[in-house]
């Protein structure tokens, strides 16, 4: 599954490559801009898959160490999210990466598993309380949403 998810990234990956050189030679402003619109779209589909490539991995590599670490914070292998779990979850990844880098990606995924497997649904919550992990720093009040609690994520 893993390859097919490499193969469905690159796929997206060269789309969105494609809708940008097309909105880059467009003539009108309606193409550009669709084209640029659908070269983001691409982009997020990328990304989501990233996403379920990291959490695969993740429950791979958790179902190789079960029983290698007793106080394992993480979900066991036998964790399964639903449909729409897997939706906020894939939300929360993304809204997660805005400002991070890269080799930040499988960290984050994992925190927000880690969240999730504990019962946490909200976006907001999950992305929050990866961005604590990651960076150490308090979370953004715009994260937080308007009348809603600091959680201790």
């Amino acid at each position: 599954m893993l390859q097919k998810l490499a193969d469905h990234i690159a796929t997206c990956l060269a789309c969105a490559a494609e809708a940008e050189q097309r909105a880059a030679d467009a003539t009108n402003e309606t193409t550009r801009a669709d084209n640029e619109k659908l070269a983001r779209t691409w982009r997020h589909l990328a990304s989501s898959y990233q996403f379920v490539q990291s959490l695969e991995r993740f429950l791979l590599d958790a179902k190789e160490d079960k029983g290698a670490r007793p106080a394992d914070p993480f979900p066991p292998a036998e964790t399964a999210f639903d449909p729409e779990t897997i939706a906020v979850l894939a939300a929360a990844y993304a809204k997660s990466l805005e400002g991070q880098s890269d080799a930040l990606r499988e960290a984050i995924a994992k925190r927000i598993i880690e969240l999730a497997s504990k019962g946490e649904r909200d976006p907001d919550k999950l992305c929050q309380g990866a961005l604590v992990l990651i960076t150490g720093e308090p979370p953004i009040a715009s994260l937080i949403g308007p009348g809603r609690e600091r959680s201790g994520l």
